[in-house]
C-alpha cells in the first residue's frame, strides 16, 4: 500500500459510526465513545471550527477558548470525553449520523494524500506534554476578547491542526500547530508592544 493511501483512525471511526447507524438511532454519548480518547479532539474541532476565518467572533471566543482549554486538560490526563448529561444520552437520526458520517469521510479520504498517519513519537514522551500545553495557551489567546482581525483566526488555526493531528497520528500536522503557534506569539506580541507603546504616548501628552 503506497504512503498516500495509508487510512488514519479516523476513517476507522467513521465506518464503525456508519456499522452502528444500521441497528439504531445512536446517542451522542454512544458517538463519542466509537472515538476513544480521540473524542476530546473531535469536540475540539468542531469548537474551533467558527473561528476559522478573520472575522473575531469576541462574544462567542471567550466560553469556547475556555472550553478547548478544558478538554485539553482532560485528554492530556487520558480521562473520558466529557458531555453535558442532556446532551449524552439524546438519540440523534441514524439516516443524520449517517449522512454525516458518510460526508465526512469523503472530505477526509481526500485529504489522506496530505492527512495520514506519520511521525508518531511527535505523541509521547516530552512532545505531548508541550503540545498539550500550546494548545493550551492558544485556547487562552483565543479566548481573549479583542476586536481585532485575524485574532481570533490565528489561535485558532493551531488548535485545528493539533486535533487534526491527533485525529489522525499526523505528527507533520504537529509541526504546523507548532509553527502557527509561533506566527501567533509574534502576532500577538506586535499586539502588546502597539498597545504599550500607545498608553506611554498618551501618558506623556498628559491623558494618564
Amino acid at each position: 500500500m503506497g504512503r498516500n493511501n495509508v487510512r488514519g483512525p479516523l476513517l476507522d471511526h467513521l465506518d464503525e459510526i456508519e456499522a452502528m447507524c444500521t441497528t439504531k438511532d445512536p446517542t451522542l454519548k454512544e458517538i463519542f465513545e466509537v472515538f476513544g480518547p480521540d473524542g476530546h479532539y473531535v469536540l475540539i474541532t468542531f469548537l474551533t471550527i467558527p473561528f476559522l476565518q478573520p472575522i473575531p467572533l469576541p462574544g462567542l471566543s471567550t466560553p469556547f477558548g475556555f472550553l478547548i482549554a478544558a478538554v485539553t486538560v482532560l485528554a492530556y490526563l487520558k480521562k473520558s470525553p466529557w458531555l453535558p448529561k442532556r446532551w449524552a444520552h439524546r438519540k440523534i437520526s441514524a439516516r443524520t449520523v449517517c449522512r454525516i458520517a458518510e460526508s465526512s469521510e469523503r472530505v477526509f479520504e481526500k485529504l489522506t494524500p496530505v492527512l495520514h498517519p506519520r511521525w508518531r513519537f511527535l505523541f509521547k514522551g516530552p512532545f505531548r506534554t508541550i503540545s498539550a500545553a500550546l494548545l493550551i495557551i492558544n485556547a487562552i489567546l483565543l479566548a481573549l476578547p479583542l476586536p481585532i482581525p485575524l485574532s481570533n483566526a490565528l489561535p485558532a488555526w493551531m488548535i485545528a491542526f493539533q486535533a487534526l493531528a491527533h485525529l489522525e497520528d499526523d505528527g507533520l500536522f504537529v509541526i504546523l500547530s507548532y509553527v502557527q503557534t509561533a506566527i501567533c506569539f509574534i502576532y500577538f506580541g506586535i499586539l502588546a508592544f502597539g498597545a504599550g507603546s500607545g498608553f506611554n504616548f498618551l501618558e506623556t501628552k498628559g491623558f494618564f
